[in-house]
């Protein structure tokens, strides 16, 4: 065993010192002719690379967001009278309806009872004032006896407008003009002071929240496009940020994103998911793929090969760096740039290209 061990220390040492000889000394080799030969010694490619050539362009960084659609501006219709039965419902999901259009009714029989001997009072009273104001008019009774009566009408009146207001709303009507999405009314149910009994969108106008990380949150601004994906839809629709919350949830660390979409006929329905890429940055300059980039402790580089097959060091100054590309700020016109391998270089080295994107 012992002895196995020193011949493969043995081998690993020659081995290592064939690859530092080709790497440094073993260059070179002569000329046609054989050795003691006439003709000059010609240099062995060390590597075989890639090159590719850089291109001029704008590159975007978008970041994607995942969410649903909602809509804008949610109505909801909630009944002002509790506990009291539904007679009749007039629309339904999917409906377009107008402002003050009457969706449902409600019973509303004893509040009729009620007007009619509010009426009554209010009648009563008002004659009770006529006639003790003709009185004052004479002196025959007190400014006393005056402001009692006035203050009697003034309650009846108060308490028949109120029963009146109260008989209206036995009719439940759109607040404003949209669609309805949901429907909760039923024939025979009750209402709730806190149940809404129908859920519109106003005006038809959905759009998309987003929950975004809050590592990536201050990245966007009102107004940055964005190409939203609904499921079901095989082109992207073009929006733009309208609003980013200023909050950040305290489970999730997330903020949530809305996005404005244009007016259409046939919006997008509540709920539906969607995937949102929002240009966050865009710039200008020389674009080379993240694999050609370099770093060390003197910066970031690319390898430059010229015609005879010698890389060059070349600094760079990287302006963006998304997944795939890199964009830098010096000009890299006309050069070949070595797309991987970079790591395996050192300045001067001659490398073999074995496929030559550059031309």
């Amino acid at each position: 065993m012992k002895q196995f061990l020193k011949y493969a220390v043995a081998a690993a040492v020659v081995l290592a010192a064939g690859i530092g000889i080709g790497r440094f000394s073993g260059s070179s080799v002569p000329a046609e002719g054989g050795a003691g030969g006439a003709g000059e010694a010609t240099e062995q490619a060390f590597l075989t690379v890639s090159v590719i050539a850089a291109q001029d362009k704008t590159v975007t960084d978008p970041i994607s967001v995942i969410g649903t659609m909602i809509p804008r501006e949610n109505v909801l219709v909630i009944p002002q009278l509790s506990d009291r039965k539904i007679l009749s419902v007039h629309a339904d999901v999917g409906d377009q309806v107008r402002r003050g259009q009457l969706l449902a009714t409600i019973d509303g029989q004893d509040l009729q009872i009620d007007i009619k001997s509010l009426q009554s009072e209010y009648e009563r009273t008002q004659d009770e004032y006529a006639r003790a104001k003709t009185l004052a008019s004479s002196q025959l009774v007190s400014r006393e006896f005056l402001k009692q009566k006035q203050a009697a009408l003034d309650r009846a009146r108060a308490q028949l407008q109120d029963a009146n207001l109260s008989a209206q709303r036995t009719r439940i009507v759109a607040p404003a003009d949209g669609l309805i999405y949901q429907r909760t009314a039923t024939i025979g149910g009750q209402t709730e002071s806190q149940g809404s009994l129908f859920s519109i969108v106003q005006n038809g106008r959905v759009e998309m929240q987003a929950e975004v990380p809050e590592a990536l949150a201050h990245r966007l601004k009102p107004g940055m496009a964005a190409a939203v994906s609904v499921a079901g839809q095989h082109q992207p629709v073009q929006g733009r940020i309208r609003l980013i919350a200023p909050q950040v949830d305290g489970q999730s660390r997330t903020t949530f994103v809305r996005i404005e979409l244009p007016a259409s006929d046939m919006p997008f329905a509540v709920g539906t998911f969607c995937e949102a890429k929002i240009v966050a940055d865009s710039v200008d300059g020389w674009v080379v793929p993240s694999s050609s980039l370099q770093q060390d402790t003197q910066g970031a580089y690319v390898w430059q090969v010229d015609a005879k097959g010698r890389v060059r060091r070349m600094p760079v100054t990287v302006v963006m760096q998304t997944a795939d590309h890199v964009v830098v700020r010096e000009s890299l016109r006309g050069l070949r740039i070595v797309a991987k391998a970079g790591a395996l270089l050192q300045d001067n080295d001659i490398v073999a290209v074995a496929k030559d994107d550059a031309t």
